[in-house]
């Protein structure tokens, strides 16, 4: 009995020290002190690279003696209030602050000026930081970067330097009361940024083989960039250099803005924006280009997207017929990365494989193909200033070429140039044709060299790029090279015309026949 009365005493002793330890864990410990209030505020979906800073607009006006907020729970930061009097001077009152940017437009907007006014200061960030890794683009991982021991209050987030074109982010680091344990709690913050990613891509419109004759038909399309309507740089241009293999026709150059789908035709001459096609340079000291687009930025903000249509044309010169065809043509857009301050970016779907391995730019090829023919006798020899002429058709069309000056043919429309179907082999034996698609073409000899015979059978010419890469399926480069034979000398007549040659097999018969008859006569004779 006294056992169990005194097991019962333990337990009420218990129980009374786990009431005395939940209310002193209640009531007699703070949540939030002098030395417990700050957290860590994440900003995370950052490109690798970017300068990421924070600045605070605002600090927490907390009772740590009572453990709650006061009153007026917040106040502007010091070297914040400034530029808020100068935005609307009813936001120094915190109260009509809240009321009033309440509604996420008019927040937005507020935050855009502000952003504008601390760039333009001399406001310092509270915390900057660079987010890690290498600068690389398209982004793999998902990027971030934290500010630890930030002290309570709003902050401003800033993001600069990277491809992508940010909004300025606020983040609260602010008390929240717990209902569960009726405490004031500082909890770290994640923050997640808003950006637009402008990107450009090339194409070409043809549909089917390209060759020498056909302009070869351009598309480049342009993200538009979101500026608010504070920042300070809008810069947005379009630019392309072409191949020197190639001649462009400024006067095909349209522009088109483009949203949900549908396209509206953009006005020159400044208004939507400024073409310049003579000693053209990307902006900001850039290199040489072919043409440069510079944007009006308010004028187009509305479009999801700029089009850019042209069309160029093969040069007809002998020159680029020795060694790979290079008709590789860039695409590059340039234009403001950080809204409140002067700055460029380059953008691309690959940065780093761009023309001449500059970042940024879509690069596109249209592939030329050609036909060396060496006209040789039997023994595989060159025959030099044979003279001989060819026609080259596609199917059962006969194909119409123009001659440079050195003999090289380049395929043409009929009437172009004087174009005609007549290839002639070069003194050096010879005949080199430029412009062709992949496709299986007969060449045909209509005059032989001199002192040769005239080939009775065609020549099937078969142009197959299977990669495709530029290069002819089982040659070294664009151009498919071939032998075409021709024998010299005869096998009948030997010598004398053809008269006398034909005299001389009728007198063999008839001798023939004489002996014959003779013979016959003999034997005849002899049997009487």
């Amino acid at each position: 009995m006294k056992e169990k009365t005194k097991l019962s005493k333990i337990i009420a002793l218990v129980v009374c020290l786990m009431l005395t330890i939940t209310m002193f864990s209640s009531y007699s410990f703070a949540s939030i002190t002098e030395g417990t209030n700050t957290a860590t505020i994440t900003v995370k979906g950052l490109e690798a690279g970017v300068k990421v800073s924070a600045y605070q607009l605002t600090t927490v006006n907390y009772d740590y003696d009572n453990d709650v907020p006061q009153s007026t729970p917040y106040a502007w930061a010091s070297d914040i209030q400034p530029l808020v009097q100068s935005i609307n001077s009813s936001y120094t009152n915190m109260d009509s602050f809240v009321a009033a940017v309440n509604s996420s437009t008019l927040s937005e907007q507020f935050y855009d000026k502000l952003a504008a006014a601390i760039k333009a200061g001399s406001i310092s960030a509270k915390y900057t930081k660079t987010s890690d890794g290498t600068l690389t683009y398209p982004v793999t991982t998902d990027k971030q970067v934290p500010f630890e021991n930030c002290e309570m209050g709003t902050y401003l987030i800033l993001i600069e330097n990277g491809y992508k074109v940010y909004t300025p982010l606020v983040v609260n680091l602010t008390p929240e009361f717990n209902q569960e344990n009726s405490q004031w709690e500082l909890k770290d913050q994640e923050a997640t940024v808003k950006a637009t990613n402008p990107t450009i891509s090339k194409e070409i419109k043809n549909e089917g083989a390209i060759t020498a004759k056909d302009p070869i038909q351009y598309e480049i399309t342009g993200d538009v960039p979101k500026y608010l309507e504070s920042s300070v740089s809008k810069k947005y241009y379009i630019s392309d250099k072409i191949s020197d293999s190639l001649t462009i026709d400024t006067g095909s150059i349209k522009v088109f803005g483009k949203k949900g789908g549908s396209e509206t035709p953009l006005t020159g001459d400044g208004t939507d924006y400024t073409l310049t096609t003579e000693s053209a340079q990307r902006p900001n000291g850039g290199d040489p280009v072919t043409f440069l687009i510079n944007f009006v930025y308010d004028n187009i903000k509305d479009y999801e997207q700029v089009i850019v249509r042209y069309s160029a044309t093969l040069k007809k010169d002998a020159s680029i017929f020795e060694g790979e065809l290079d008709l590789s043509n860039s695409a590059y857009l340039d234009y403001s990365n950080n809204p409140y301050e002067d700055g460029w970016q380059t953008s691309g779907p690959n940065p780093g494989e761009g023309d001449e391995g500059e970042e940024g730019g879509d690069k596109v090829t249209v592939y030329v193909y050609g036909a060396d023919i060496t006209n040789v006798d039997k023994q595989n020899k060159e025959i030099e200033n044979g003279k001989a002429e060819f026609t080259l058709k596609s199917g059962a069309d006969p194909l119409y070429f123009t001659k440079t000056a050195d003999g090289t043919y380049f395929l043409a429309n009929q009437g172009e140039g004087g174009a005609s179907t007549t290839l002639v082999v070069g003194a050096d034996g010879h005949l080199k044709i430029l412009g062709l698609s992949t496709g299986t073409y007969t060449l045909t000899q209509t005059k032989a060299p001199e002192g040769y015979n005239k080939a009775t059978s065609d020549t099937e010419i078969v142009i197959a790029d299977s990669e495709p890469d530029g290069v002819v399926d089982g040659q070294e480069d664009a151009i498919y090279k071939a032998n075409f034979q021709n024998s010299a000398g005869f096998q009948l007549p030997v010598t004398g015309g053809i008269g006398t040659t034909i005299f001389a097999a009728c007198g063999i018969v008839f001798i023939g026949l004489g002996l014959v008859l003779l013979t016959a006569s003999v034997k005849k004779n002899k049997n009487k």
